[in-house]
């Protein structure tokens, strides 16, 4: 086993914007409460000066900030018109539709640079970008919008035939629409069905997610009837239990392009804990799991499945992160901002301050 693996492995294939940017994330809340501010909600005047200051960053080049799948499920669930547009709104303003990369994509980028250690063959994967644009990007699809006919893919052509710039612009016009609307809503059955001939499909992911959640309620009874687990280590289970189901589908597949075999890199229970808390996303998942399921009253929701993926993506990735008490606790006593370099707070009060003082961290 390479010492190595006792530190993280970031992954080369995953591309960070160009520039001195920083990446900033804040969760849902967050935004609810720059939305407040930014329409003079009563509840938003005391983080008035911290829009204030997200706009001066944001106006000078000096920040990016991201969205995530996460940010874009939550917003559906919420009903009140008024309060999506002001989201919609003030998410457009600062982030003009940047996003994170999905968890699935980051966590196929880290197996692949853990498994370089062992490979017979380089990796098939390209680079991808860590920040696109529009929701497709936030679930691990191409942004790109293509124009279809009977005849087949027309794109090239009408870009040929209308010419670059225009075309750009046009395209570039739709993909603005087309993510305004989802953010805010669409405002009618029409406008719905069109989002979905774009590739929309919000029922599919919350399915997923809810099946995730049943697996952590379902190790939760198990947990009940075994609670010396909960007093020992439940670390272990959890990091065994992470390989064996959220890479269930994409270990054997990588394994399998790289002429590996199992057991040419998982040798026994110490190098298979070490390889998968060697991923960065992982390691981030593992902690608040862990945290989670020694409490033997937690509930598990879909919203703890959420706040797990977009935590494991924007923890490792983001330069500061805005989060909720919670999970800033169980990061902060697990060391876990210290070790990836990232600003994680749990209000916005100190954001102004991170916005000036904070630099982009770098990656091997």
């Amino acid at each position: 086993m390479k010492s190595t693996l006792l530190s993280f492995v970031w992954p080369k294939l995953l591309e960070r914007p160009p520039g001195d940017a920083l990446l900033v994330y804040l969760d849902l809340n967050h935004w609810i409460g720059l939305a407040q501010a930014s329409i003079g909600h009563p509840q938003g005047r005391s983080i008035q000066v911290v829009l204030n200051a997200c706009r001066d960053a944001r106006s000078r080049g000096k920040v990016v900030f991201v969205l995530s799948a996460t940010i874009y499920a939550e917003v559906q669930k919420i009903k009140d018109p008024a309060q999506r547009r002001a989201l919609a709104q003030v998410m457009e303003e600062l982030t003009n539709f940047a996003t994170l990369t999905s968890r699935a994509v980051i966590m196929e980028l880290e197996l692949s640079a853990v498994l370089d250690q062992f490979a017979k063959m380089p990796s098939p994967l390209m680079k991808i970008p860590l920040v696109g644009r529009g929701v497709r990007h936030a679930f691990g699809l191409s942004s790109e919008i293509a124009v279809m006919s009977p005849a087949g893919d027309e794109t090239d052509r009408l870009r040929r035939e209308i010419g670059p710039q225009e075309f750009d612009r046009v395209m570039n016009d739709l993909t603005t629409r087309r993510e305004r609307s989802i953010l805010r809503g669409p405002a009618d059955h029409d406008e719905e069905q069109a989002l979905r001939t774009f590739g929309w499909y919000p029922e599919g992911p919350q399915g997923i997610t809810e099946n995730r959640a049943s697996q952590e309620r379902e190790l939760k009874v198990a947990l009940d009837s075994e609670s010396r687990w909960r007093r020992g280590r439940l670390r272990d289970v959890i990091s065994a239990r992470e390989l064996e189901i959220e890479f269930q589908n994409i270990l054997p597949r990588a394994l399998q392009e790289r002429e590996l075999d199992f057991v040419d890199v998982f040798t026994g229970q110490e190098s298979a804990r070490l390889l998968v808390r060697a991923m960065p996303s992982t390691e981030v998942s593992i902690e608040i799991k862990t945290a989670w399921h020694r409490n033997g009253e937690k509930d598990w929701t879909v919203n703890d499945i959420h706040d797990i993926d977009a935590l494991a993506v924007a923890t490792p990735y983001c330069d500061v992160v805005v989060t909720e008490k919670a999970c800033h606790h169980i990061l902060q006593l697990a060391g876990i901002p210290a070790r990836m370099d990232t600003a994680l707070l749990h209000n916005l009060g100190g954001l102004p301050q991170a916005l000036t003082e904070r630099q982009p961290k770098r990656r091997p």
